[in-house]
């Protein structure tokens, strides 16, 4: 195939919080001998092309270490590290070194809530309190049905993001963090919206949990891990584990990073595995849910779990999901096109990435010590599924241009202006305005030219990559959307960067809440730990510093009563509700379950 590939560190729009110089890499380093037979010659120039491609995106993208396996349907065809477990120690990554997958942990978590299910302790479409009767969220939907199974393993719950937890004394227990949402509020109706949640998986693990009558991570172990053989994956690190693992890398330091963050959102990314491990679990979903002669999950119930859940659901754009599952298409030059599911997982140091082409009996495990690899995981698991349905049934994938196939157009001004508008967006508002002529996005520190293109289309840069958006109206929401992704594991098709929304005069009531914010003198240090609170035009300005990560985040609120403010766009982390607080002479402001105290009042008005 002749597909290119550019494997560069961009500053993308979602970066990790989605759940979360290295010196010369040698070119790759064979494990110990596989307990298969040994790989077919039909994959011969497979490996070789994977290998190059792996090479060249670690020497560009400064990756340390990565592993890949693959699989034809019960036989792991190929397993290998590249680079090192650890750079210092020398120690080379291997098949069967350990690495946080994140949220690939998702998978393994909706898979044994499955099970349950198979055996009547759960009901996908029962409201959630009969399985967690202590489990509260408070709503301003009076029209919205229950949240259910069904609705957090798809993440059309409506179930806020948290970040609270990373720095306590000790990893927060799942009904800890359900004591923790019991004021918090549902961001959308359940089935209303596609927004991915961390936090709602938590809730589905905490399902788990009292179907099974087991803590978490004991379930997973008896009813998923261990029959698969999964002796080297956890959820927690375990003493046998720690010398497989992989040191990871990212901007910053393992030692500054919040020592309880990732194994309190548990079922929803803190599971470590390798790909060696990993081609079990794999062969057993190619194997119609056996593990040899044991049946782990029915085929009915993988088809399910692969079936698309939100078909008709306008705003969730082209976003298709199972249970937990991502579902897509690779199509053909054939004029057809082969069916792939996959997910994909970050921390803050490590990368990984799922993929299977279930009609084909393929799959492929990516992962990589660290955050630099955001865009060479999911590249090399989609070009590795490529290859092997190549080499395995002489169909071909149809290789991708890398930008819409579309001609600058010139398009009346009057049709421009119809557009201008404050948008709120995950970089803060944007005004989008004719300037002489031209549409422009005005962002803080940003001045986007959007130069019109066929099929509606407004192509711009950021920070030197091509950007290409469209505004649209959905059900009753006018939208401006981000068009397409390379590769298409990491994202396909359209999703939202921002929403219009209509600015209004504060209310003298608000101006009082308006400073700076930071977590209290002896409370836990927190993922965020400070914030302020601003007037923007005709909209609240929320920025939340993390000086851990080095990052600010921008989100746009409208007040709702006295003491509630929504903040407002769509998709993930929109919808939720920031409330404020007042305790004596003290104010108070929680966001995302973080508690923060106002320090000083804003002096600009």
């Amino acid at each position: 195939m002749n597909r290119e590939h550019t494997f560069t560190r961009r500053q993308t729009l979602y970066g990790c919080t989605a759940l979360l110089g290295f010196g010369l890499l040698v070119a790759g380093c064979d494990d110990h001998p596989l307990p298969s037979e040994p790989p077919k010659e039909t994959y011969a120039e497979v490996k070789a092309e994977l290998s190059r491609l792996i090479d060249s995106g670690m020497a560009e993208g400064k990756v340390p270490g990565l592993s890949i396996a693959l699989v034809d349907d019960q036989e792991v065809v190929w397993a290998q590290g590249f680079g090192f477990a650890d750079e210092v120690a020398r120690r080379p990554a291997t098949a069967e070194t350990l690495y946080e997958i994140g949220s690939t942990s998702k998978v393994f978590t909706a898979t044994a809530l499955m099970q349950q299910v198979e055996r009547g302790r759960v009901a996908l479409d029962r409201p959630i309190q009969e399985l967690i009767p202590d489990f509260t969220l408070q709503s301003r939907f009076p029209e919205s049905g229950p949240i259910t199974p069904r609705n957090l393993l798809t993440h059309h719950a409506g179930i806020p993001e948290q970040y609270v937890g990373g720095f306590t004394p000790k990893v927060l227990t799942l009904p800890e963090r359900m004591e923790l949402l019991r004021e918090d509020h549902q961001a959308y109706p359940a089935e209303r919206i596609w927004a991915y949640s961390n936090t709602g998986l938590v809730v589905a693990g905490r399902a788990l949990e009292m179907a099974s009558g087991m803590e978490f991570t004991a379930a997973m172990k008896q009813n998923l891990l261990g029959p698969l053989g999964m002796s080297q994956s956890s959820f927690r690190v375990e003493p046998h584990m720690e010398p497989n693992m992989s040191v990871g890398h990212g901007s910053l330091a393992t030692s500054d990073a919040p020592p309880h963050w990732l194994d309190g959102e548990g079922p929803a990314g803190s599971m470590r595995s390798s790909v060696l491990d990993m081609s079990r679990f794999i062969k057993m979903l190619l194997a119609n849910g056996k593990a040899g002669e044991t049946t782990l999950l029915r085929p009915e119930t993988l088809q399910e779990m692969w079936r698309q859940q939100n078909a008709g659901v306008a705003l969730d754009l082209d976003t298709r999901v199972g249970i937990t599952w991502f579902l897509d298409d690779l199509p053909l030059t054939n004029g057809q096109s082969a069916r792939i599911v996959h997910h994909g997982g970050a921390t803050l140091f490590f990368r990984s990435m799922l993929a299977l082409l279930p009609e084909h009996k393929l799959g492929v495990m990516v992962l990589s010590n660290t955050s630099a690899a955001q865009a060479l995981t999911p590249t090399i698991a989609e070009e590795a599924l490529a290859l092997a349905l190549k080499a395995k049934t002489g169909l071909e994938v149809v290789a991708r241009p890398r930008e819409p196939q579309v001609q600058p157009v010139t398009r009346p001004v009057e049709e421009l202006r119809a557009l201008e508008g404050l948008y709120a967006t995950d970089l803060g508002p944007m005004k989008v305005a004719v300037e002489n002529g031209d549409l422009v996005g005005n962002l803080t520190e940003l001045r986007l030219v959007l130069a019109p293109h066929q099929q509606g289309l407004f192509k711009t840069e950021l920070q030197g990559t091509p950007l290409w958006l469209s505004f649209d109206r959905i059900d009753g929401h006018d939208v401006v959307l981000i068009q397409g992704s390379e590769p298409r594991l990491l994202w396909s098709g359209r999703r939202f960067l921002g929403e219009r929304i209509t600015p209004s005069e504060l209310p003298e009531s608000w101006k009082s809440w308006l400073g700076q914010y930071s977590v209290p003198q002896g409370a836990p240090r927190e993922f965020f730990e400070s914030a302020r609170l601003s007037q923007g035009e005709g909209v609240l300005v929320l920025n939340l510093s993390s000086a851990m990560l080095g990052e600010t985040s921008t989100l746009l609120l409208k007040p709702d009563g006295e003491e509630h403010a929504i903040v407002l766009g769509l998709g993930r982390g929109k919808g939720e509700v920031v409330r404020f607080q007042r305790q004596g002479e003290a104010r108070f402001l929680i966001t995302k379950g973080i508690r923060m105290q106002l320090t000083s009042l804003e002096t600009s008005r």
